[in-house]
């Protein structure tokens, strides 16, 4: 009997890690980066202002409130004017818009008044110098490294990765995880049952999970309880799967066929490894592990629309893809609270 984390320090000592692909931006989401990803350039590219409101020199606004003249309107992706902003000069500005030169500060809008002339303004508080700016560079300067090798990569990190103008980026290649079901007895859909026959669950249940936690689940269906139909279907899971997960065939009855062919496979072959676990955990105590090489695909072609012609409709690079060596297998329960 092993303790859970027994359990889990077994599996990960043996993990080996799949090789880097290349993927448009679009489709990084829930992988993780492997590579630094670096800032070509300063982020933001310009001092600009981070409120709507006015540019002014802070020093005129001592003693407010205040008078100034308005000289103009300065909107988002405009460039500022060429003259320096001059004493008692206000210029009203937009969120993101460039800084004119002169001006070191910005009033936000809800500190000021527009008086009766409709040209000036009253200014109703002081404000500091580089108050309200955004400093080039001051996100990201150029050449820095805006998100490390090893981040998973969610919503905020595609924000970063689109700031610093990346489209493509080098990820490490999410496991492929295919998932089956073993037992006569089970049906899916709603065909009428049959005497002793039950819905079957653990698939869609466990492919939900495994899409979950960000891997790309891979439905391989049920498998019938013989040694034929067993072996069969782990002999396709290795063609296409860096993990699997099945459910039932792992306890002490005559027709659990799962663990044994899964120790028959991993010894009949150079680097192959089987457990047969009992856990410390209830449910869930049976769990038989095997990592298994993956055939040879050296030479041949790529499966009609299997996992190669998916990544190329999604801009994978497999240029630099490694495969690991080994599928490693997680013989699971059958009953659905086990197997969760």
């Amino acid at each position: 009997m092993l303790t859970l984390e027994e359990v889990q320090a077994l599996v990960l000592e043996r993990c080996e890690p799949l090789g880097p692909v290349t993927v448009d931006i679009t489709a990084a989401a829930n992988h993780v980066l492997a590579e630094d990803a670096l800032a070509r350039e300063d982020v933001p590219p310009f001092a600009n202002t981070a409120m709507d409101g006015y540019a002014v020199r802070a020093r005129d606004t001592l003693g407010a409130p205040v008078s100034m003249r308005v000289v103009g309107v300065l909107p988002a992706g405009s460039a500022p004017p060429d003259a320096d902003l001059g004493v008692g000069e206000a210029l009203q500005i937009m969120t993101g818009a460039p800084m004119p030169p002169g001006a070191d500060a910005v009033v936000v809008v809800e500190r000021t008044e527009r008086e009766e002339s409709g040209s000036t303004i009253r200014v109703l508080a002081e404000v500091e110098t580089g108050a309200n700016i955004r400093s080039a560079g001051s996100d990201f300067a150029a050449g820095t490294v805006a998100l490390r090798t090893g981040t998973e990569i969610g919503p905020a990190q595609i924000a970063v990765l689109s700031t610093i103008g990346k489209e493509r980026v080098k990820v490490w290649r999410r496991p492929r995880v295919g998932v089956m079901s073993t037992g006569d007895e089970l049906m899916g859909g709603s065909t009428p049952l049959l005497p002793g026959q039950i819905r079957e669950s653990n698939r869609r249940t466990l492919c939900a999970l495994v899409a979950f936690d960000g891997f790309e689940p891979v439905d391989l269906g049920v498998v019938r309880d013989s040694e034929a139909a067993v072996e069969k279907a782990l002999r396709a899971a290795l063609e296409n799967c860096d993990a699997v997960l099945s459910t039932g065939g792992v306890s002490m009855g005559e027709f659990d066929y799962v663990k044994t062919e899964l120790d028959r496979l991993a010894r009949s072959q150079a680097g192959g490894e089987a457990f047969e676990l009992a856990v410390a955990i209830r449910p869930a105590k049976p769990l038989a592990l095997a990592w298994i090489p993956r055939p040879s695909r050296a030479g041949g072609p790529p499966t009609p629309g299997g996992a190669e012609d998916e990544e190329e409709a999604k801009g994978v690079d497999r240029s630099s893809r490694s495969d690991g060596s080994r599928v490693v297998f997680f013989g699971l329960p059958g009953n659905p609270v086990s197997a969760m």
